[in-house]
């Protein structure tokens, strides 16, 4: 059953989604510009074997905590409000998430194998290593907000006259043509907020989402042969996203990971294929000793 909560973080309120379960606890960190409730059928897949739960992240979804794009520097402040969060469960996870939120779970396992015991991470934002040059390179000149993800997302409509509207836009957008349609429903859902006059806006605002674009860890390769817990690397093979060359990198500096691939779909696999991407989990999770 799925519950909505609260967590009083160390630097505000967050949001969260308790989907309930058997007794292993699983949590789901979301993409960028998204928000827990849009992974809920993948979620309910998985309830047979794990207890899932996902935060929305700060500047997203539900969540009420601080987010002044001005003050980002980084994707470890995620890792960071998702830390206390999990303490407070007084169990370890199996940490899994989306593009960043996969970024987000690596970063934490990294940082606090106790709490992680396993890692799913699902076409994971890791870019390949020559690209990590590149965005250095455009972070320390300024011009990182110049990427095309970085000046699309700055430029999205914040502002909608209501839920009919903004679906009927939606649903013809590239990004949400082959979402299944209960995963866009959740997006819709929690990923917009009421003005107060019948109009809407976005939760996640055109220049958070932005800013979290650029400030991608250019780094990120330094942890990933840290990666000690017992991990499964799903993707899909027509990513822009998650490419070859990462691919290729992640298995040799990752030895131990299972990789998993959908050939015909793209980044949004989990939004595409919540069934299936649950089972493929659900094979590796029965593997495991808990």
């Amino acid at each position: 059953m799925k519950k909505d909560g609260q967590f009083e973080g160390r630097s505000g309120r967050f949001h969260f989604i308790d989907w309930g379960g058997n007794s292993q606890y699983a949590h789901f960190s979301h993409a960028t510009g998204l928000c827990a409730a849009a992974y809920t059928p993948l979620a309910r897949c998985l309830t047979g074997k794990l207890h899932m739960i996902g935060l929305d992240d700060r500047g997203h979804g539900k969540t009420d905590a601080p987010a002044d794009p001005a003050r980002l520097k980084g994707w470890n402040v995620f890792a960071g409000d998702l830390e206390p969060f999990l303490e407070s469960w007084k169990a370890p996870f199996v940490a899994m998430g989306h593009s960043r939120g996969a970024v987000s779970s690596l970063l934490l396992a990294c940082k606090r194998p106790d709490l992680v015991k396993a890692l799913v991470l699902v076409d994971p934002t890791i870019l390949p290593l020559a690209f990590t040059w590149y965005i250095y390179f455009l972070k320390k000149t300024g011009l990182i907000r110049h990427i095309p993800i970085a000046s699309r997302a700055a430029k999205r409509q914040a502002e909608w006259p209501d839920m009919q509207t903004i679906r009927s836009v939606y649903r013809k957008k590239s990004m949400f043509r082959t979402w299944d349609p209960e995963c866009f429903d959740g997006y819709l859902e929690d990923g917009t907020r009421g003005n107060g006059h019948g109009s809407l806006r976005l939760s996640c605002t055109p220049a958070w989402e932005s800013r979290c674009f650029s400030v991608y860890p250019h780094n990120l390769w330094h942890f990933i042969p840290k990666i000690r817990q017992p991990t499964l690397v799903v993707y899909g093979g027509r990513s822009n996203t998650f490419r070859k060359n990462a691919v290729k990198r992640l298995r040799r500096q990752v030895p131990h990971a299972h990789f998993h691939c959908f050939r015909e779909n793209g980044h949004f696999v989990p939004l595409e294929k919540p069934v299936a991407t649950a089972d493929v989990i659900l094979d590796f999770v029965g593997s495991l000793d808990f």
